[in-house]
């Protein structure tokens, strides 16, 4: 039971408490957050948090950590989530008079000023980088005395960027000597939860706070850490550069020949054990005997490309990491897929089942952890899978006014794979184009994949739902936008919906679960009046990846990884609708065209049932 007098004492032990730091006037939901966040951090403890978009749990979760005088260790995703943490800790400093230091580490791709590792994969630009120094090749130095530089408390990309080009040193390791001092350092997931770069960067997360934000792809995040693919095209890359060196490369026709025997047309799955087996009898050798035997050659290898003009990427270094990692890894918790490449290429992917392998250690390694999302419902399952069944779970209500959250249900229709047909797109189009017609300015449709989108528009279009006029598609008056293909494609699509949401005719963006603008965008107000999912976004229960994960958790426990596989469905659901509502005056009504959102009502995020549901009535 909690010691309730010592958490009282050491909380008035704090020099400083939330309200001290919190830049904003603070709503009650956001006060009984930062209390429960105090409260978890006084006793070391894990708190696993859901509040909507626009709630302010980055402000929350700073204010909150920060009195206790740790290292804070931040955890997201994106460059736009970077720089708004950056961007809420100058506000805290500005509130408070403190001077709270921070920065943010990032990969080469983002601060090396060189062009040549800029292009490189992780691990290769680490040694590039390396091997470049040695030889005296890169114009930014590396060494520097940084009790000598005059920098600014809070230290962004740009700024970090900015200061290397300026003084002739490198941002990236600029970034890296800054972490041993700063209070807070912002880091991409990889950083966090992948063993290898954390220790190559040096960041020491025993005794630190660690804030996992936008956590609800942790199970993802997770065993990407612990994943790695072998490809025909490294392979043969590889035994290129050992013969440059004049070295035997026999190994490598072993598993060429094992790609070239598993790989068919169709993906084929073994388990982890079998894997191994059979990369040991293509191997005809004990692999932890070959990756110390060819190790050595990695240096020499970057050396003579080097010598050479040529780029000093090692593909024998990747081909080494796959392989340590089939050596060190619990094979009972991993499976091998061969397949193609899109492109046709042999290959095969050794695939971590069980993400509590990467996230487990790390959250229970730090002295108190945050996790927090606006879609992690139902929380007893997202923890069971993670590890992490002993952690404080608590959902918060949407900071908007309640009467300014409307969710709807149809209960009569379904994407599901047996009722997808003509028929049922044509009742979606007549019975969207009655709904749209009453929403104002903006409306986002999220669809399941693109591919039915465009089924379904050619279907509406055939059937007067949505009309041509100029070139431009409209449905119920308004004209539709569809998500684009690429990034900034995408981008100008966006814009121009953004501008036609102010009109008075309005807009509505088709876009796809999962997609570019389903996560980490924002359409607050006018920009998102309604927000309608078509269907359900289930995984393909054919994929070989998606079966093997679904049965490994069952083994677990029974039915886990079948509801796992319905939870990754209403997480991509919930996200989607966690893009309208942004501020306390927002509003915005959603509706959800599928029966199997009221069948499973306990998969939808509790700040969307803040009014209950009701059925929709056209």
């Amino acid at each position: 039971m909690e010691d309730t007098s010592r958490i009282k004492a050491e909380t008035s032990d704090l020099k400083m408490r939330f309200m001290d730091l919190f830049p904003y006037k603070p709503y009650t939901e956001q006060l009984e957050f930062m209390k429960d966040i105090e409260s978890t951090m006084l006793r070391g403890g894990i708190l696993v948090a859901e509040a909507c978009n626009g709630f302010g749990k980055t402000a929350c979760a700073l204010a909150s950590t920060l009195p206790f005088g740790r290292r804070i260790i931040y955890a997201t995703r994106t460059h736009e989530q970077v720089r708004q943490v950056l961007h809420e800790i100058q506000k805290i400093n500005e509130k408070s008079g403190m001077e709270f230091s921070a920065v943010a580490l990032a990969s080469r791709q983002n601060l090396c000023l060189n062009e040549i590792c800029r292009r490189l994969p992780v691990f290769e630009a680490i040694e590039t980088c390396k091997v470049l120094r040695k030889a005296h090749r890169c114009p930014y130095r590396a060494k520097f005395t940084y009790s000598d530089l005059d920098l600014p408390p809070v230290l962004s990309m740009e700024k970090l960027i900015q200061y290397g080009r300026r003084k002739g040193l490198c941002p990236y390791f600029l970034s890296r000597e800054a972490a041993k001092d700063r209070m807070v350092i912002v880091a991409p997931y990889q950083y966090i939860f992948n063993e290898n770069i954390r220790l190559k960067v040096g960041l020491e997360i025993s005794d630190s706070i660690l804030i996992f934000d936008e956590a609800h792809n942790a199970d993802k995040i997770g065993q990407e850490a612990l994943s790695d693919t072998l490809s025909e095209r490294g392979l043969k890359s590889a035994k290129r550069e050992l013969k440059m060196l004049d070295h035997p490369s026999e190994f490598i026709d072993g598993l060429l020949e094992l790609l070239e025997r598993k790989v068919s047309d169709e993906p084929s799955i073994a388990s982890g054990a079998e894997f191994y087996e059979e990369l040991e009898e293509s191997l005809l050798d004990d692999i932890s005997l070959i990756i110390d035997y060819y190790l050595p050659f990695v240096d020499d290898i970057r050396r003579l490309k080097i010598l050479r003009g040529q780029v000093p990427i090692c593909h024998l270094n990747g081909l080494l990491n796959f392989l340590s990692l089939i050596e060190s890894s619990d094979r009972e918790s991993y499976i091998a897929i061969y397949k193609r490449s899109k492109s046709g290429l042999r290959m095969v992917e050794y695939r971590c089942l069980d993400p509590s392998l990467a996230i487990k250690p790390v959250i229970e390694e730090a002295y108190a952890a945050l996790i927090m999302s606006g879609t992690i419902s139902p929380m007893n399952y997202f923890t069971e899978i993670l590890g992490l069944s002993e952690a404080d779970c608590k959902t918060y209500s949407a900071i908007a006014k309640p009467e300014n959250v409307r969710t709807y249900v149809d209960t009569s229709l379904s994407t599901r794979f047996k009722e997808r047909n003509e028929e049922t797109l044509r009742i979606y189009g007549e019975r969207l184009s009655k709904l749209v017609r009453n929403v104002p300015n903006g409306a986002l449709i999220f669809f399941p994949q693109r591919d039915l989108m465009e089924q379904a528009l050619k279907i509406w279009i055939q059937n007067g739902y949505v009309e041509k006029r100029g070139g431009e598609l409209f449905i119920a008056g308004k004209r539709i936008f569809i998500e684009g293909k690429t990034a900034r494609e995408n981008a100008q699509i966006v814009s121009e919906y953004k501008r036609a949401t102010k009109t008075a005719e309005g807009a509505v963006l088709f876009a796809v679960f999962r997609g570019r603008n389903s996560e980490g965008s924002n359409f607050p107000y006018e920009e998102a009046r309604g927000i309608f999912n078509i269907g359900l976004p289930y995984a393909d229960y054919n994929d070989p990846y998606v079966k093997a994960q679904i049965e490994y958790l069952n083994r677990r426990r029974p039915k886990l990884g079948n509801l796992w596989y319905v939870m990754d469905a209403f997480r991509a659901a919930n996200q989607a609708l966690g893009r309208g509502i942004r501020h306390r005056d927002d509003w915005c009504h959603f509706y959800l065209m599928d029966r199997r959102y009221a069948t499973y009502r306990r998969f939808i995020s509790k700040w969307a049932l803040v009014n209950g549901m009701e059925r929709i009535a056209y």
